[in-house]
């Protein structure tokens, strides 16, 4: 009986730990301040039918590198998202891996938002924007 118990635990905490990757991948928007490139990684094929960028600036506030993206649901349905700006240095290293949290971003029908994230550091050069799902369009 106890053996049982293991399996179904083991077998429950996988399904759950599965669960859970699913719903955290995203898209990754990555803007380098210094030359002005912006890549995008798609890492949620769903997410990336829904959610566009349609806009990557990027500048400078008392110092530090400013990045700001605009992001455009494709979809006439609610999506309820959370986003959060990661820093990286020059050689690509993160900066404050304990920064900001996710922030949540609700998008009803083809609405656009804009998210700006401020380096915590002058040494931060190359932002990334990580969305992902928190509960799912129908």
């Amino acid at each position: 009986m106890n053996k049982y118990l293991h399996w179904a635990g083991l077998v429950c905490a996988a399904a759950l730990a599965g669960g859970c990757a699913t719903s955290t991948t995203g898209t990754h928007v990555t803007v380098d301040t210094a030359s002005g490139d912006a890549h995008i990684l798609e890492c949620s094929p769903r997410l990336a039918t829904r959610l566009r960028v349609s806009r990557v600036t990027y500048g400078e506030a008392d110092g530090l590198r400013r990045a700001t993206v605009t992001l455009q649901s494709t979809t006439t349905r609610r999506q309820e998202l959370q986003a959060r700006m990661v820093w990286l240095d020059a050689e690509g290293s993160e900066i404050d891996a304990d920064g900001k949290p996710f922030r949540a971003l609700v998008l009803d029908g083809k609405d656009a938002t804009t998210f700006t994230g401020i380096s915590p550091r002058p040494d931060g050069v190359k932002a990334r924007l990580v969305v992902r799902e928190t509960r799912v369009a129908q």
